[in-house]
């Protein structure tokens, strides 16, 4: 057996994100009928401690094309990232409704290659998307799709809002022959 020794380098943050702004309606709407409509599936089971739909959503109304971007955003991702052409997958794709105060619990997503959130219409004051081990917060955006690798530590911090935050978040794999 190997004798691993582990290593905590004083390095500043080397997190990277790739982030794409997407203007249809169409598919929003169709995207909050559907999370609407789910309710929700995983009774807070999850690292989300808010509504969340089936893990398998790619194939919805809304859904179908938002994975189409996400495929491609993760195509150019891992080529600028890491000069890599790779045939990606998404293995798992939900859906959030999250109501003041509600949070998700620090973590990964680990083995995937890439992870992503895209929000619609964040209510004012609504709680970004938290990297602790960079202390850094993405504010949300109407549209704004970010992909991270998988091994990137996130989660979404208690805040106090009117409204609902409405996020999909997927993983993405290479797929291997």
């Amino acid at each position: 057996m190997l004798q691993i020794n582990r290593k905590e380098l004083p390095l500043s943050s080397v997190l990277t994100t790739f982030e794409v702004k997407i203007k249809d309606e169409k598919m929003n709407k169709d995207i909050l009928k559907i999370i609407n409509k789910q309710g929700d599936r995983q009774k807070y089971k999850t690292n989300v401690k808010a509504q969340m739909t089936e893990w398998r959503m790619w194939k919805e109304p809304g859904f179908n094309k938002l994975s189409k971007i996400i495929l491609e955003l993760s195509l150019q991702a891992s080529e600028q990232k890491y000069n890599r052409k790779i045939i990606p997958v998404i293995t798992n794709m939900w859906g959030m409704k999250y109501k003041s105060e509600e949070i998700a619990v620090t973590h990964d997503h680990w083995p995937a290659l890439w992870s992503c959130a895209y929000y619609i219409n964040p209510p004012e004051g609504a709680p970004g998307l938290f990297f602790p081990e960079a202390n850094a917060e993405r504010k949300l955006e109407n549209g704004l799709l970010v992909m991270f690798d998988g091994y990137i530590k996130h989660g979404v911090r208690p805040s106090k809002y009117k409204g609902y935050r409405y996020v999909v978040s997927a993983n993405i794999h290479e797929k291997i022959d």
